[in-house]
């Protein structure tokens, strides 16, 4: 039983709380020269226009999550305030906290799509881990530009890769319905989101041939 308790706490050890502190050595730990995001007080006017306009969620977010992020601090933590603008404005901040919360969620489903077994014999659990640390430092590494969308992006492309996977594993609908309803939301977040319809196309012919 213990075992099996310290297998599931280093499991949510290198899940979630590792690559959180390492998101957040990429955004306090080094200041990127490209983007001055540190030094802006709220979403700039850019992200409302030409093609950033189409991009509902990150902007949608951006702006109510740091209207949430003042409110807090000005009212329940006024003594942190002086510390945090030290670090970077309160908008920057929330832009951590939206991209820190779907970076952990895409290591969460990374971690499920890794756990799938397709040919019999599932990956030993280091090859995993492996595989997994070197994803999270890729995302971690293009974190030096944080930009609104990057994350969330992100997430939505390995969901829709894992309930792709789930779906042609299983051929169930449910799975099928969820994706769709996972790449029409992706598509207010980034333009990216037609990958999930290529990836599933090109999943179904390898299977098919």
């Amino acid at each position: 039983m213990s075992i099996k308790n310290d297998e599931k706490i280093n499991g949510f050890l290198f899940v979630t709380v590792l690559p959180f502190l390492l998101f957040a050595m990429s955004y306090y730990g080094f200041e990127s020269s490209y983007v001055r995001l540190k030094t802006m007080e709220r979403a700039p006017d850019f992200m409302f226009s030409s093609v950033y306009a189409y991009r509902v969620i990150p902007n949608y977010l951006s702006v109510h999550v740091t209207e949430l992020v003042t409110f807090i601090v000005n009212n329940y933590l006024p003594f942190l305030k002086n510390f945090l603008l030290k670090q970077g404005t309160l908008f920057y901040h929330s832009i951590f906290l939206i991209n820190s919360f779907f970076f952990v969620l895409s290591s969460i489903v990374l971690h499920s799509l890794l756990k799938l077994n397709f040919t019999g014999d599932a990956l030993h659990l280091n090859i995993r881990r492996m595989i997994h640390l070197l994803a999270v430092f890729f995302i971690v590494i293009v974190q030096y530009v944080p930009t609104n969308c990057d994350c969330i992006a992100i997430f939505f492309y390995l969901l829709g890769a894992l309930l792709t996977l789930k779906y042609l594993q299983s051929r169930k609908p449910t799975f099928f319905i969820l994706l769709c309803i996972a790449v029409f939301i992706s598509t207010l977040a980034r333009e990216t989101s037609c990958l999930n319809i290529s990836f599933l196309r090109q999943c179904a012919l390898i299977l098919k041939n």
